[in-house]
């Protein structure tokens, strides 16, 4: 037994390390976002953040499943530009698979899981009394819209979601760095309440016109 739990604490620090290095090296491509092509190098990263070849290769793969890198055999890792359609196209996909399940699972929520969200919320304003950055920020926002969806029980949709929701993280942080010039940000629960609140009124035409809103509002 004691074997199993420090086999699972060493992966979960791994894992942790892999989710820090990825956030590190996203970072690193908004700040240095130019028309050149930017190519990065496993090694030199290793070294940048002093440590080992996995936590990096495994922030690395991830990002390519992303769409923000290309692996490129013998040359390195090539950053694939974003275009404004790409974010625009990201904005429509997640309006129409988050309102398809905001209508589908509208009558569980009202019922049985307005108390879910409420906490989400709540806890997500203890989080306004600290300084926070642009990754926390977006995390408490993917995890707000994917509990939402959870409740139309559609496994495909909510995997489609979870693509569209990494895929968007980027855009959101070079959004935010090329209006501050940092990688600071503040949490706005407001949307996220007025949802909640449109939820609690069984108004599911407004819970969706605030939920259309609240997506759009990242651009």
């Amino acid at each position: 037994m004691q074997l199993t739990e420090d086999v699972n604490f060493t992966t979960e620090k791994k894992e942790l390390l892999s989710e820090k290095i990825h956030d590190e090296i996203l970072e690193l491509i908004i700040k240095n976002a130019s028309e050149e092509e930017q190519v990065l190098n496993e090694k030199r990263l290793v070294e940048l953040f002093g440590v080992s070849k996995a936590p990096v290769r495994e922030a690395l793969i991830k990002l390519c499943s992303e769409g923000v890198l290309r692996n490129v055999p013998r040359y390195g890792y090539v950053v694939v530009k974003m275009k404004e359609k790409d974010a625009r196209d990201i904005l429509k996909l997640r309006c129409i698979l988050e309102l398809e399940a905001l209508k589908d699972g509208f009558d569980a929520i009202v019922q049985y899981h307005l108390e879910d969200i409420k906490r989400h919320i709540d806890n997500a304003a203890l989080m306004q009394q600290e300084p926070v950055d642009v990754w926390k920020v977006w995390e408490d926002n993917e995890a707000f819209h994917l509990l939402l969806a959870s409740y139309a029980d559609n496994q495909l949709l909510n995997k489609f979601l979870k693509e569209s929701l990494s895929i968007q993280k980027r855009i959101y942080a070079q959004f935010s760095w090329n209006k501050k010039q940092s990688m600071d940000d503040q949490l706005d629960k407001e949307p996220h309440v007025g949802i909640y609140q449109a939820l609690c009124d069984k108004d599911l035409e407004k819970a969706q016109e605030l939920l259309r809103r609240d997506i759009s509002s990242v651009l």
